[in-house]
């Protein structure tokens, strides 16, 4: 088997860079998102981004992917036709400031074998979208009927129609069930350890039908691609009609080449400790800019409300703290709770068991900690702590530090039970 089959026909004239001259492709990219409830209302919302991506093959089956203008958008009205109108989005300076900053490296080995090299300081969210840029640009033998591929949703089960074909297929369709991607999962969302129905996202998930769609365009002379377009559509079923209309959302890739051009550089140095996948990475859900000030804020409007009126404001503003909580990283959450506990204790205890969070957690066990060493109602919680599911790492860890000063029995079944899970 030849190399271009090796790195899966990555749709950048790589027959032609095999046998003679490495280059740099240039595409144009953009990714829109549509929410909304087709059939029903045409409103729509979601953002779009478009970018100049730039691509060099510095080695075989080496890349090196950069993305020097991009723009973030996001839709504000839709027209009497229903198409989208679209205008800058708050954040759009930033965005293509973050998405110019660095490079990510690239190798391709075997079927599905797809690592990726970003820089040390690169955010998630933006690795993220350039795992999209690239997911878009790969596909499997289209010699095979079915294959799996790799995409940012992990290894999929691939389904291909040639349309044309010259000396090579020149247009082809593939078509993938998104859900039976072996990296296509809900991700865990923060939810009262106390509720009665918890872990839902995990049933609703499957509630929900994702398929993809990508055709791609080949010139037959020089062997690349020339363009590809995929769309993506996630419904929830049960609230659909016929599986077709209702709450969804649609995804639309689309690039196309723009130009190539020869490079001399044959440098493709990686830091192998950074080493990452295609799938993509769950974000962690934090403010970009961690104060406490909010929660302090909204702590400080619950107490001087009174018990038995207001409650309509009272639990307004419950909520508003809790999401504030959810909001803040261990350390700064650390030392608000422990302000906190000094304007309400109850109220601290109330809101850290409601939030939910591994941090929220940390925090409980925290302000546990400063409790006298006798009382008996640190052991009860911190042991009725250790049994919630899939205990955090942050937790055993702080079990462990509260072990080391209080070593009492049910503190060291918490502490093996955490462990152990």
């Amino acid at each position: 088997m030849g190399w271009t089959r090796i790195c899966l026909l990555l749709l950048l004239g790589t027959y032609t860079l095999a046998r003679k001259h490495f280059r740099r492709f240039v595409y144009d990219y953009e990714a829109e998102t549509f929410n909304g409830v087709p059939g029903a209302t045409d409103n729509k919302s979601g953002p779009k981004i478009s970018c100049q991506v730039e691509l060099d093959v510095p080695q075989t089956c080496s890349f090196i992917l950069r993305t020097p203008k991009c723009s973030l958008s996001e839709i504000f009205a839709v027209d009497d036709d229903g198409n989208a109108l679209y205008r800058p989005a708050a954040g759009n300076q930033a965005f293509k400031a973050a998405m110019a900053k660095n490079p990510l490296k690239i190798t391709v080995e075997g079927h599905t074998d797809v690592k990726l090299f970003p820089e040390e300081d690169e955010a998630l969210n933006i690795l993220n979208i350039k795992r999209g840029i690239m997911s878009s640009l790969l596909v499997p033998d289209t010699d095979k009927e079915c294959e799996s591929g790799p995409t940012m949703y992990g290894i999929c089960t691939t389904d291909f129609t040639v349309n044309a074909r010259g000396d090579i297929a020149t247009d082809v369709t593939i078509s993938r069930d998104l859900s039976s991607c072996d990296g296509f999962s809900a991700h865990k969302q923060a939810s009262s350890p106390l509720a009665l129905l918890s872990g839902m996202q995990y049933p609703l998930s499957k509630m929900i039908s994702s398929h993809q769609t990508c055709n791609y365009k080949f010139d037959n002379q020089k062997k690349h691609m020339t363009s590809g377009t995929c769309t993506e559509k996630h419904i929830f079923l049960p609230l659909s009609h016929k599986n077709e209309y209702g709450i969804s959302t649609l995804v639309k890739q689309t690039v196309t080449l723009r130009e190539t051009t020869k490079i001399n550089d044959r440098i493709f140095d990686h830091n192998e400790a950074l080493l990452r996948f295609l799938p993509m990475d769950h974000v962690d859900d934090k403010s970009p800019k961690q104060s406490k000030d909010a929660a302090m804020t909204a702590m400080q409007q619950l107490k001087t409300l009174s018990q038995t009126s207001n409650g309509e404001q009272r639990a307004s503003l419950f909520h508003k703290l809790v999401s504030e909580l959810r909001g803040l990283k261990a350390d700064i959450l650390g030392s608000a709770a422990l302000e906190m506990m000094d304007i309400s204790g109850s109220l601290t205890m109330q809101a850290l068991v409601q939030c939910g969070t591994p941090e929220c957690t940390s925090a409980m066990l925290r302000v546990l900690g400063t409790f006298d060493k006798s009382a008996l109602e640190v052991d009860m919680a911190v042991h009725a702590l250790a049994l919630m599911p899939n205990p955090s790492r942050l937790m055993v860890k702080d079990i462990l530090a509260m072990a080391q000063n209080r070593k009492s029995k049910p503190i060291m079944y918490a502490l093996s039970h955490v462990v152990r899970r």
